[in-house]
C-alpha cells in the first residue's frame, strides 16, 4: 500500500461521518475489502444493525470483533495471514478491538472521533 493509497483511504473515511450500521469501523474496512476484491466480508451482517446496542449484540454473538471478522472473512474466502500493508486487520486500540487497514508499521482506524493512524497490537489480519 503506497503512501498515496493510505492518504486516499484516510481522505475517503474522513469524507463522511461515523454511522452505526453504515460508516463505522467494521463496515468501513469491509467496504475497503469489497471495493478491492468485489467480495463483501460483511455480507453475513450488513444491514442487521443501526445503532451501538444492535451492533454490540452481533459482536457478542461472535465473541467480539475479532470473532466476527474471522467469521465474515472465512465466509468470504479470505484466509488469515500476516499484517502486511493493505490488508484488513483487527487490533487492540486503547484496550478494545478495532477494525482497520494495515499501513506498514502502523494501522489506520475509523472511529467515532475520526480517523486514527497508529501502532497497535494486531490480533488478526487477512489476505485479500
Amino acid at each position: 500500500m503506497s503512501s498515496a493509497e493510505i492518504d486516499a483511504l484516510k481522505a475517503h473515511w474522513r469524507s463522511s461521518r461515523f454511522e452505526w450500521g453504515g460508516a463505522n469501523c467494521a463496515l468501513s474496512v469491509c467496504d475497503y475489502v469489497r471495493d478491492r476484491t468485489g467480495v463483501d466480508p460483511a455480507a453475513p451482517w450488513r444491514g442487521a444493525y443501526s445503532d451501538e446496542d444492535s451492533a454490540r449484540a452481533i459482536l457478542d454473538a461472535h465473541g467480539g470483533l475479532l470473532g466476527l471478522f474471522r467469521y465474515g472473512m472465512e465466509q468470504a474466502g479470505f484466509p488469515e495471514g500476516e499484517a502486511i500493508a493493505g490488508r484488513p486487520v483487527v487490533a487492540r486500540v486503547f484496550g478494545v478491538e478495532a477494525a482497520g487497514v494495515c499501513a506498514g508499521p502502523r494501522q489506520i482506524f475509523r472511529t467515532e472521533r475520526g480517523v486514527l493512524e497508529m501502532r497497535a497490537e494486531v490480533l488478526g489480519a487477512w489476505i485479500v
